[in-house]
């Protein structure tokens, strides 16, 4: 255990299915929380910890405030144990973190990013009644209203996607590995937030992406988890962040999710960042310059409602 500045931080299997988290507490008080954070593709639940540029990250934060945090990173990825390729698929990663997460006591708040946020939709179905909010952080949307992939090609040695305007191959029994180009234009893009003196030691620590995980996050012949009783998360809060400088995450995208999730009976808000008079952010903003500002702002958020059977969606 490694003790700072009043915290206390453990790291190793979370739940009995070999799930690694990281898990931070506050060592001086008791929590009532817990902030559980699901990381997106390419990376490990290691982005919530610091930032590129050495700043304590959104989970460090959120536990000096007085909670308990559990980064995990997704089964069979990252530091977690190993899964045969064959049978890593989204349904599985939300179940083992799912059964990790309800061993839980107290109020759980779940925070997911990108490819992660597609399989944060089926934990959160899994943990309905455990749930008082839902962040989601320019998520994938669930498989119920995500269009399909565009298949360019396909051939016995590889199929050829298109993958934000780009051909991309895939091959077969191989991880999906972006290049250095197209994951620099996906990850931070035009942002003017992402610290670019730290951009080749940053990209320099991505990983490939299961080949099935990947399949099912573009919606590959229809594969990606689908909600499949949204409903029994009616009144559940779930808060849609999205920055003005991130290619795949178009506001009308993102709010698009939250209207399926009203449709359901949650309390969605989506919140476009410009709106609160933040800007310049791509896709990684829990890693950007102004990283606090936009966690300060979820704070404020997350603190002004109450979990309820009201059903509001709120552009704001």
């Amino acid at each position: 255990m490694i003790e700072t500045a009043c915290l206390s931080k453990t790291s190793g299997p979370f739940g009995r299915d070999g799930v690694y988290a990281d898990i931070i507490v506050p060592s001086d008080t008791d929590f009532a929380k817990t902030h559980v954070m699901v990381h997106g593709g390419m990376h490990s639940g290691v982005c919530w910890l610091r930032t590129p540029d050495n700043r304590e990250g959104w989970a460090i934060r959120l536990a000096r405030g007085g909670d308990r945090v559990i980064c995990v990173d997704w089964p069979g990825c990252g530091r977690s144990g190993y899964v045969p390729p064959e049978k890593l698929t989204g349904q599985l990663v939300a179940d083992q973190i799912a059964a990790a997460v309800e061993t839980l006591e107290g109020e759980i708040i779940l925070w997911t990013h990108s490819m992660g946020g597609a399989i944060g939709w089926r934990i959160a179905e899994l943990l309905a009644d455990r749930l008082s909010h839902l962040i989601a952080i320019a998520p994938g949307p669930p498989g119920n209203i995500q269009p399909t992939a565009r298949l360019l090609s396909q051939g016995p040695d590889r199929l050829t996607l298109e993958l934000a305007g780009v051909p991309l191959d895939v091959h077969p029994n191989a991880p999906v590995v972006l290049s250095h180009e197209a994951a620099r234009a996906k990850l931070i893009g035009s942002s003017t937030q992402f610290p670019r003196q730290h951009t080749e030691s940053y990209l320099a620590g991505l990983q490939a992406v299961p080949r099935q995980l990947f399949l099912e996050r573009i919606n590959f012949e229809g594969q990606q988890l689908r909600m499949s009783t949204p409903n029994a998360l009616a009144g559940t809060r779930v808060l849609i962040v999205t920055g003005d400088s991130d290619p795949d995450h178009p506001p009308a995208a993102d709010s698009a999710i939250g209207d399926f999730l009203t449709e359901q009976g949650m309390i969605s808000r989506f919140v476009y960042l410009p709106e609160h008079d933040i800007t310049g952010n791509g896709h990684m903003m829990m890693l950007e310059q102004n990283s606090d500002q936009i966690l300060d702002l979820i704070l404020v958020l997350i603190n002004e409602t109450q979990k309820t059977n009201t059903t509001t969606h709120s552009h704001r």
